[in-house]
């Protein structure tokens, strides 16, 4: 089946546990895949509004990434390819079940 075809979660699947690209620390299953959609939200958010912060519901934060790195991540989300600018965001919003403890 094509990429095109792949539902979201496939796509996370394959980026997260693809060959040659597993990053360590990064966490599959469902309840992390759902976290990984409230990150990339986020990386929309930075990579269309102009200023040092974005908010996430109630929460403000000062930006990690600059407006271009969070459009490059999403290129390589959609390409399934992991950038480390994603769990530079997911840090900062403290995502839990996505990111390992360790890392």
């Amino acid at each position: 089946m094509k990429m095109s075809r792949w539902s979201d979660y496939e796509k996370y699947i394959v980026m997260v546990h693809g060959a040659g690209n597993t990053p360590k620390g990064i966490n599959l299953g469902y309840q992390a895949f759902l976290e990984f959609k409230k990150v990339k939200e986020a990386l929309i958010s930075i990579s269309k509004r102009p200023g040092n912060t974005y908010s996430d519901g109630d929460d403000i934060y000062k930006r990690p990434i600059t407006s271009t790195q969070a459009i490059r991540a999403l290129d390589n989300i959609e390409k399934c390819r992991w950038d480390e600018n994603i769990r530079l965001v997911a840090k900062q919003m403290k995502i839990g079940y996505m990111l390992s403890p360790a890392r």
